[in-house]
């Protein structure tokens, strides 16, 4: 069974259109983000939502974090089969998650990182496929 440390907190909301997931915590990880996003397929697909919406306000990264091994592990949760905002709140690690949605652009996935929420709503109700 996958879980979070107990000071990373992970909340979804039912949210006109599209399903609303919001991940708080201290620090950042492999481990965390493999958790989470784990969580998040699964009430995709329990919730049959269409488009997401991912808000990671996450703290300092620990350790290795390779973007091509993260894309990987969305695609193979089925993530890849619906339009996704994903909104970081660390300006740092915008580059690196801009590098994550052209390496999923590439692979057929329906994404994009967003540094504030209001656009990624309007993208995920509005635009994209």
């Amino acid at each position: 069974m996958i879980s979070l440390p107990p000071d990373t907190h992970l909340v979804f909301e039912d949210r006109p259109g599209y399903l609303y997931a919001r991940v708080s915590g201290p620090r950042d990880n492999r481990d965390i983000s493999i958790a989470y996003w784990t969580l998040v397929a699964e009430q995709v697909r329990l919730r049959q939502a269409r488009k997401l919406m991912v808000v990671e306000a996450l703290g300092e990264r620990e350790g290795d974090y390779e973007v091509p091994f993260m894309v990987d592990a969305l695609i193979e949760m089925g993530l890849d089969k619906i339009q996704v905002a994903f909104v970081v709140n660390r300006i740092d690690i915008l580059g690196a998650m801009e590098h994550g949605e052209i390496l999923a652009l590439e692979r057929g996935a329906n994404g994009r990182v967003f540094d504030n929420a209001s656009v990624a709503e309007r993208w995920l109700r509005h635009g994209g496929s």
